[in-house]
């Protein structure tokens, strides 16, 4: 008994029947919406220009680095870039790597092996697994640190954009001022890299300096709705008797003078580390001079006694490389004392700014007791 589609199949004509056998099934293509064809940045062409964090993420941000205020506390950002704009919705601490005799490599595999836990435990509950960068907390704004830039190198090639740092300093918030800045790797920096040298040529030939590593990107917070509307349901005290007439001068309240101290032993262990910096490049410089003036009057002294031994009509000595008689160092990487030089500055300018607002309190009280 002929089955269904035989019978079909025979009524047909034989080019149709045959493309009625042939065909199978396609599942259908996954096309972006036109109406979302602007936004979704398949290939990563669009640069991010602007980071959004949420209330949220900022709330454990100033969390974990309250927990650690003398440490430098780090941790991964989740979100997702839409139309230039990196959105971070979500993000989770990672666990200090140990003592100062902790080995480095092993510090980074427990990293690695803790976030791919921490991913598979978000996707179970259906949160954002997309890493969009990392969050390191500071103090007394010493963010030129060689970790950050370390941080941002590992995700140029992992993360879309290349990803980007938040940082957060402690120092700041502890007055009251919560302090969150994002920053990316100019292109400065990539170019040096690319290179593969940090020298002094490097450094000039990609026009390099402290304020040119990294590039600052302007940093929005933003509230759920809900939060939003909470927030708006609060009113202000409409009756005279609500507000207090009593006067106040804690806004003209000094903080004590050990903020000064640390302040001014931050700018001083940057100044040391910096002139120790120095140092150690200038010792290696001098000992690739010496071994270039070695290989130098070597090359000058054998061609001395081949020109007189071709005077006395003998044969020249052969030539021998220089490089292996003469091992001269390679010269050395200036990046880390470019960093901790922004280092400097970036004490400097904490400093002057505590100062600064001291002295208007100070002038402020002076003047209302007149």
């Amino acid at each position: 008994m002929a089955s269904l589609a035989s019978m079909l199949a025979a009524s047909l004509p034989a080019q149709q029947a045959n493309s009625a056998q042939n065909s199978t099934p396609q599942p259908p293509k996954e096309t972006i919406p036109k109406n979302m064809a602007h936004a979704v940045d398949v290939e990563a062409e669009i640069e991010i220009e602007q980071v959004k964090l949420e209330a949220l993420v900022v709330s454990k941000i100033i969390k974990h680095g309250r927990e650690t205020p003398y440490s430098n506390a780090s941790g991964v950002l989740l979100g997702i870039d839409v139309l230039g704009a990196l959105e971070v919705t979500n993000s989770f601490p990672l666990p200090p790597k140990g003592g100062a005799g902790a080995d480095d490599d092993e510090g980074g595999r427990s990293h690695l092996r803790y976030q791919a836990q921490m991913l598979r435990q978000l996707a179970f509950v259906s949160g954002d697994t997309t890493i969009v960068g990392a969050y390191h907390t500071v103090t007394m704004g010493q963010f030129y640190k060689q970790t950050v830039v370390d941080s941002l190198v590992g995700q140029l090639e992992k993360i879309r954009h290349g990803g980007i740092v938040v940082i957060h300093d402690v120092t700041q918030t502890s007055r009251g001022n919560a302090s969150f800045k994002a920053f990316k790797l100019s292109r400065a920096y990539l170019s040096a890299r690319k290179s593969g040298k940090f020298n002094a040529q490097s450094l000039v030939d990609n026009q390099l300096t402290y304020s040119e590593v990294f590039v600052e990107l302007p940093v929005v917070i933003r509230n759920s709705p809900l939060t939003t509307a909470f927030l708006k349901s609060f009113r202000a005290p409409t009756s005279p008797s609500a507000y207090s007439t009593s006067s106040s001068f804690n806004d003209l309240s000094l903080p004590p003078p050990s903020a000064h101290t640390r302040a001014l032993e931050s700018l001083l262990d940057s100044l040391d580390s910096y002139k120790s910096e120095e140092n150690n490049i200038t010792y290696l410089s001098r000992q690739i001079a010496r071994e270039k003036a070695k290989a130098e009057a070597h090359i000058a002294k054998r061609k001395e006694e081949n020109a007189a031994r071709v005077a006395q009509g003998l044969a020249p000595l052969p030539e021998e490389d220089v490089s292996r008689l003469f091992k001269a160092p390679p010269e050395p990487s200036r990046i880390e004392s470019v960093l901790l030089l922004g280092q400097v500055d970036a004490v400097g300018r904490e400093l002057e700014g505590l100062t600064s607002t001291e002295m208007l309190k100070m002038y402020a009280a002076r003047a209302g007791s007149t």
